[in-house]
């Protein structure tokens, strides 16, 4: 069972209500839900999530000013909607009449949103769903109020520009009456343009004194920011307007693939070499080739899967953000799908037999891959074909709008950038092929939006895959460990009982990366983090041996104290628990570390020397992960891929299985180079954040 966790936010005792679960509205979501296929516990969380916010929200019944600033923070692509609407829901059932829903910066993302609230309240005849885009003129303080008097509830979906909310503030909200109703405003992808890009100006964003004003307007309200990349939101200063005072953790659901399942390891990803012509070149690369017939392919499997009709499966291709680019490679994609169209169009022909290779080709790849249940390729070598000839193909950008064209075909093809990213949900989408990446560092927010290909795709991950660049595929494997170790500091803030403004701003993040735009906040970089990696491969041979022996004749010294850890049937996991100052004497200081390792002599040396300072004396876990087995994996430039297990069965990761609130840990991973075969040990240093507060005197904000 997954627990969401709710930071603390102090409210007296008058302020304290109690939240009605049974009304009208939630049992319309709860409905709603389960027939969109979400489990019964999936629902039950859903519904607790909403409740949680809502406690923070002002007692409708209340009288007094209250302006409340709060943060719902889950996964990208996880069903944040869903948390949303039931919130709307309970809302509605205890007293609230009109809720705000700030539902984009694009007419596409307003429509999109304004749709799935009609569509979950479609059995509740007594709400009305507006939006700022196509109800402009039923936007009056007048209306409004009619409505009310009528014994409806209001939902109203509003573009993230200025002259929107300015719009719904003056025509609205600064109504006499309207002003001291109790309001809920949600504020989807609440990182984006919300926040003020002006501030290291002194200056405001447009956007965000729109929202500023608005809040100041509203005498009894709650804010609350629903994003997936929280980052720009925890860097913002404590006193900003915009501020969370409460801040609430969203797991996903059963189902979900997000970071943890898509990059922790290569299974997912195929990497374009950088030697390779690009999609915005002359000719057609041939990665492109390769993606282009596995998505075709995947058609063919999983219509022959499921032999359901109407079912989504998509392929996007994000070259650039340039519109330009997007419709020469649009251009370019249409002529070699016409190609191969004609191609089959007569089996018997020498160029199906050309065609029939490139599929088989994938076919292999995926038979190489080891999927379950791989049908026979002549039992879906006609699927394929129809799917060549049936898919809807689509730009999507400023210039080109969606207007649900792809509805008509089970099988679409999106070219697009920016509009293809935060947001926007791509049915059933199995292949994607990403080039796009700016100069210099990515921002780990905007990075990580692009990743339309997380989501609830259990039933057919092994069809899955992202053919990206180098970069793109390691910058995605540093915001995989980077996003762990946010969730853990919001986590152990809450276990410590600190108020969500004060959680400890520290992070694991790679030198490649900057957290958030640096108009809105940045971060100071930290020596030490919680999880400590080495990343970098031991590939000299006297140096293997020494730390071999090393490791070795530790575990034998502390035989009589180890301890064997099983979870389900593979290796077990050795323990051997000692003051941190006698691994470090025993095993540390006398480990060989790579050059250019995170971790390194120099960095445990001085963690010695200030925990001495600070009359730390903590224990620490030094664990043989999976002892026994090796790890086979890619090296890269002397850097190791991602070797940290996530979650299984019965296993909750290595990041979190063993983490204990005051003791340090030390993880032993034994790892094989895919090419050369060389075996070498890795470490990984946990470092508790009650040991890292006393160290870096956080938090500190620039």
């Amino acid at each position: 069972m997954t627990t969401n966790l709710k930071m603390n936010y102090t409210r007296n005792q008058e302020e304290s209500w109690t939240i009605k679960m049974d009304g009208s509205h939630i049992d319309v979501i709860k409905k709603s839900l389960v027939a969109d296929g979400m489990p019964e516990e999936g629902v039950k969380q859903t519904l607790n999530n909403a409740a949680e916010i809502l406690s923070y929200c002002p007692n409708p019944q209340g009288e007094n000013e209250e302006k409340t600033t709060g943060i719902v923070i889950g996964k990208v692509q996880s069903g944040k909607t869903s948390n949303f609407i039931a919130l709307t829901a309970l809302a509605f059932d205890n007293g609230y009449n009109i809720i705000t829903v700030f539902g984009g910066t694009k007419n596409i993302l307003v429509t999109q949103n304004r749709t799935r609230v009609e569509q979950y309240f479609q059995n509740s005849r007594d709400v009305l769903v507006l939006d700022s885009v196509n109800y402009k003129d039923r936007l009056k303080a007048t209306e409004i109020k009619q409505f009310i008097r009528m014994g409806k509830k209001v939902v109203i979906v509003v573009l993230k520009t200025s002259a929107q909310i300015n719009y719904i503030r003056e025509n609205i909200f600064s109504d006499i009456e309207i002003k001291e109703w109790p309001t809920l405003i949600i504020d989807d992808e609440g990182d984006e343009a919300s926040l003020n890009g002006l501030v290291k100006k002194n200056k405001k964003t447009a956007t965000y004194k729109a929202i500023e004003t608005l809040k100041f307007t509203l005498s009894r309200h709650c804010f609350v920011s629903v994003t997936a990349t929280p980052q720009a939101n925890m860097l913002i200063s404590a006193v900003d307007v915009l501020s969370p005072d409460f801040g609430i953790l969203v797991n996903p659901g059963k189902g979900y693939c997000g970071l943890d399942v898509f990059h922790s390891s290569e299974r997912y990803t195929v990497t374009i070499p950088d030697s390779e012509s690009t999609l915005l070149d002359e000719g057609v690369p041939e990665s492109f080739v390769d993606a282009l017939s596995m998505f075709f392919v995947a058609c063919g499997i999983q219509k022959k899967r499921s032999g359901l009709p109407g079912e989504k499966i998509s392929m996007l291709i994000h070259p650039s953000h340039l519109k330009n680019d997007h419709g020469k490679v649009f251009s370019k994609v249409k002529s070699i799908v016409d190609e191969w169209r004609d191609f089959s169009s007569n089996s018997e022909d020498i160029a199906y037999s050309e065609l029939q290779k490139i599929l088989l080709k994938a076919y292999s790849r995926y038979a190489d891959d080891g999927i379950d249940h791989l049908p026979a390729f002549e039992n879906i070598e006609g699927n394929i074909v129809d799917a060549i000839n049936f898919t809807g193909m689509h730009i999507v950008n400023g210039d080109h709008v969606l207007n649900d064209a792809d509805k008509f075909y089970d099988y679409n093809i999106y070219v697009g950038g920016s509009m293809l990213g935060r947001g926007l949900t791509l049915k059933g989408l199995t292949i994607t092929y990403i080039i796009r990446t700016p100069k210099g560092k990515s921002n780990v927010d905007t990075t990580e939006q692009r990743a339309r290909w997380f989501g609830y795709k259990e039933k057919y991950l092994d069809l899955c895959r992202i053919y990206a660049i180098p970069k793109i595929i390691s910058d995605f494997m540093d915001i995989r460990d980077h996003e762990e170790d946010l969730w853990n500091s919001v986590q152990q803030a809450h276990l410590q009982g600190i108020g969500f403004k004060n959680v400890a701003r520290i992070f694991t993040l790679s030198d490649g990366l900057n957290m958030t735009r640096g108009n809105v906040g940045t971060a100071s970089r930290f020596e030490y983090s919680f999880w400590n990696k080495q990343r970098i491969f031991q590939d000299v041979p006297e140096y293997i041996d020494n730390n071999l022996t090393i490791i070795k004749e530790f575990k034998e010294n502390h035989a009589r104290e180890i301890k064997v850890k099983h979870y389900g049937e593979g290796a077990g996991y050795t323990i051997i628990s000692v003051p941190f100052d006698t691994a470090y004497d025993e095993l540390l200081s006398n480990y060989i570390f790579p050059n250019g390792s995170g971790v390194n002599t120099p960095m445990l040396q001085r963690l010695k020397s200030l925990m001495g300072s600070k009359d730390l004396a903590p224990d620490m876990d030094v664990i043989w992960m999976r002892d026994g087995e090796i790890s086979v994996h890619r090296i890269d430039n002397g850097r190791i891929n991602n070797y940290s297990v996530g979650r299984r069965k019965n296993y909750k990761g290595d990041d979190y299985q063993f983490k204990k609130y005051d003791t340090m840990q030390l993880q032993i991973h034994m790892i094989q180079a895919k090419d050369t075969k060389v075996i070498s040990p890795a470490l990984t240093l946990y470092v508790p954040e009650q040991i890292v507060e006393k160290l870096t005197n956080l938090v500190i904000r620039e």
